[in-house]
């Protein structure tokens, strides 16, 4: 006897899913003052998302299919990091909050079934955010896109209900922040890496 494989046309179609997400986000940082002087560091936090994706398998052999999606995170993701640049303990003047909303991304994912109509997947995309600087900071920060990685499984039930679950990373653009404590000569870059864990359950038609 064999084991039941599942085959590519057990996945193809049009889907639709809701996803939810941990992201855990470093920011490599420099702050510049008006005196020239540099300080550097690492900021980061946690930002959970939840949202929709929809997208299209499509069948390359037995075993083989490309997925083809678009992914919505939702609205508000929330603060994603502080930053306290050094020399400034006492007034508090060039800390600033940012903040990260919008999050969405674009993506093929190349699969291969396997057994108990179960596939294996590997992610690349190309992701978006925006960012908004909050504090005593008069410049605002420049929206930030990125290069997604991810590795995942798909398991689909005969009804076409189906739950993957995914790990990855999304390397962003650098962004700049001017203005910092009012000073317009005072600024902020950073450098966003974000590591993710996503769960997703939806039905393919």
């Amino acid at each position: 006897t064999t084991p039941t494989q599942a085959g590519s046309s057990d996945f193809s179609g049009i889907w639709v899913a809701d996803h939810a997400e941990m992201n855990v986000v470093a920011i490599s940082g420099t702050f510049l003052d008006s005196d020239n002087q540099r300080s550097e560091g690492v900021a980061g936090g946690y930002a959970p998302t939840a949202g929709w994706e929809a997208g299209f398998n499509f069948p390359l052999g037995d075993t083989f299919f490309l997925t083809v999606g678009f992914a919505d995170g939702g609205g508000d993701s929330g603060k994603i990091a502080t930053a306290k640049p050094n020399g400034d303990d006492q007034t508090n003047a060039a800390d600033v909050t940012l903040h990260a909303s919008d999050p969405n991304w674009w993506y093929i994912a190349p699969s291969i079934s396997v057994f108990d109509n179960s596939a294996v997947y590997v992610k690349l995309g190309q992701a978006s955010a925006d960012l908004k600087a909050i504090g005593d900071v008069t410049g605002a920060p420049n929206n930030i896109d990125g290069d997604m990685w991810g590795i995942g499984t798909t398991t689909i039930a005969s009804n076409g209900l189906f739950f993957k679950t995914e790990a990855g990373a999304i390397q962003y653009d650098q962004f700049t922040i001017t203005g910092i404590g009012g000073t317009s000569t005072n600024y902020v870059e950073g450098d966003p890496l974000v590591g993710y864990g996503h769960v997703s359950i939806g039905y393919k038609f």
